[in-house]
């Protein structure tokens, strides 16, 4: 996400806010490295942290729960910012792009939406001719 945004013009999305995980402290360091990129002040941007929808490891068992909890924080951010760019109601599409990591199957996130992207991009030729909404668009990184 952070490498999609350098082609954002900073002084026209603004505030910025960044939606992390917790226990994601690269992700934290990453998104404040960006913002110091783009010059911007403390009062440009904000970092939420909401919990993980699913730990590595965890008991399938658990993660509806885990899931639910991580779906409301997320939606209170977001309808507390209702941005202009949703990177996935003001007129908002989801474009969502699949790992570069996936490369046969998609991962659970994409599975899901999949059927509710406005725009699905894949960053492997196999996967745009195994899924058929797919648009493989070549490596993004």
């Amino acid at each position: 996400m952070l490498q999609m945004m350098k082609g954002l013009d900073p002084a026209r999305y603004q505030p910025r806010s960044y939606i992390i995980a917790d226990t994601d402290a690269l992700s934290k360091e990453k998104a404040k490295m960006q913002e110091t990129n783009f010059g911007s002040s403390a009062d440009q941007y904000a970092i939420h942290r909401i919990p993980r929808a699913r730990h590595v490891g965890q008991p399938w068992a658990t993660v509806p729960w885990s899931l639910a909890k991580a779906v409301l924080q997320s939606a209170t951010v977001f309808f507390r910012q209702m941005p202009d760019l949703y990177l996935g109601i003001k007129a908002i599409q989801i474009i969502y792009v699949e790992s570069f990591a996936r490369v046969h199957t998609l991962s659970l996130t994409g599975k899901i939406l999949y059927y509710f992207a406005d725009e699905f991009i894949v960053q492997w030729p196999q996967l745009s001719q195994r899924y058929k909404r797919a648009k493989y668009t070549g490596i993004l990184i």
